[in-house]
């Protein structure tokens, strides 16, 4: 018995020992195990683009499965309930999104013909203000010389400049063709992942208790079912928010008479599924959008969507979201802080649950060891 003890002793500051290693070696070579992390993300991202979606799509469809003849005896209903509901699942999405399109691009277009055919105008005088109110300050003056091009030139230089991006070397038109071609791959995958989810869970779960000890199963398994709901109430909260917002952003335009209510009400619901960069995006399309019409509303738009945006980030993203996920209002903007440094808009959208699923885990742990 004192030997065996004596090999448990050894086994677990032998782990232990191990783990410290890993630890410093990841701290020393941190700027590496980043670098390592988005080399294999980038390999497997399909896949996990892909898991992503399906979890996003199982909650719709779990939610038609309810509804697709629950209580139905028949074979045909009942094998037809998985592939109907992932049908409709796809076709909500699609719909929502042409409907946003719909609303949209056609304005955005049109805001755009009439900004090409105004901007020259406007740079012109823009540039002549400016000339006029320069005389105190002679190095902006001489710049403004050295750069003395009249507003249609300045547009072909700018136009030759997205040319040359988007067809040159590094073609922009290539790299959004293999995005479309990845996003449609990570789609397929999704889709056999909602088919056999019940096999998948099979075949996890065979595979833990295989491999781990009843307790260990059981924190893995309460870990997992941690993360779903934190992930599942965030992404629900998230759909909420933009819908809230992008209601309060169209009623508030047409209070003040506000050009393009419908269109920019929905960019700004839309964008705000991407908390703080959502904010200058729909404010940008927005007052592109407004300025073509009436530059003074845009100036009014912009001071409007500052409120619209302070009473979000204050009062509904926190009450709607980090209320929902169980995670208090300063670490709702810690995690999208922490989460963007790290991997961009994608870890702005995961830092939130990622956070508040370790907040729960941890608390657990706390209260047990408190008790």
């Amino acid at each position: 018995m004192a030997h065996e003890s004596n090999n448990e002793k050894t086994q677990l500051t032998t782990k232990k020992i191990i783990l410290i290693g890993i630890v410093l070696l990841t701290v020393l070579n941190f700027a590496h195990f980043l670098n390592l992390i988005k080399y294999v993300f980038g390999i497997f991202a399909f896949l996990f683009i892909g898991a992503g979606i399906a979890f996003i799509l199982n909650i719709l469809v779990s939610k038609y499965e309810k509804i697709y003849f629950p209580n139905s005896d028949y074979q045909l209903i009942i094998k037809s309930r998985r592939p109907m509901s992932v049908v409709f699942s796809i076709l909500t999405i699609i719909l929502v999104l042409l409907f946003l399109l719909y609303l949209v691009i056609p304005q955005l277009i049109r805001s755009i013909d009439l900004l090409s055919g105004e901007l020259p105008g406007m740079y012109e005088k823009a540039v002549h203000w400016i000339d006029e109110n320069s005389q105190r300050y002679p190095m902006i003056r001489q710049r403004l010389e050295e750069v003395d091009i009249s507003g249609e030139e300045a547009i072909n230089r700018g136009l030759g400049i997205i040319s040359s991006w988007a067809f040159g070397p590094v073609s922009f038109v290539g790299m959004l063709f293999s995005k479309i071609i990845e996003l449609f791959l990570a789609i397929v995958f999704s889709i056999y992942i909602l088919f056999d989810k019940e096999t998948l869970k099979g075949n996890f779960n065979k595979l833990i208790n295989a491999y781990l000890s009843k307790d260990k199963r059981n924190y893995l398994l309460n870990v997992i079912q941690t993360a779903n709901n934190t992930f599942t109430d965030f992404f629900l909260g998230v759909f909420k928010e933009a819908l809230i917002i992008g209601l309060l952003c169209t009623i508030g335009m047409l209070i003040l008479g506000l050009p393009y209510a419908s269109t920019v009400g929905s960019v700004v619901g839309v964008s705000a599924i991407i908390p703080m960069f959502g904010a200058f995006l729909s404010a940008a399309i927005g007052a592109l959008l407004i300025v073509v019409v009436d530059p003074v509303k845009a100036v009014i738009f912009i001071i409007f969507i500052v409120i619209l945006q302070q009473v979000e980030e204050n009062f509904i993203y926190p009450k709607v979201i980090g209320n929902n996920i169980g995670l208090p209002k300063i670490w709702v903007f810690a995690a999208i802080i922490v989460g963007g440094g790290f991997m961009g808009i994608i870890g702005i959208l995961l830092g939130v649950p990622i956070t508040a699923t370790i907040y729960k885990l941890l608390a657990e742990s706390v209260n047990e060891r408190l008790n």
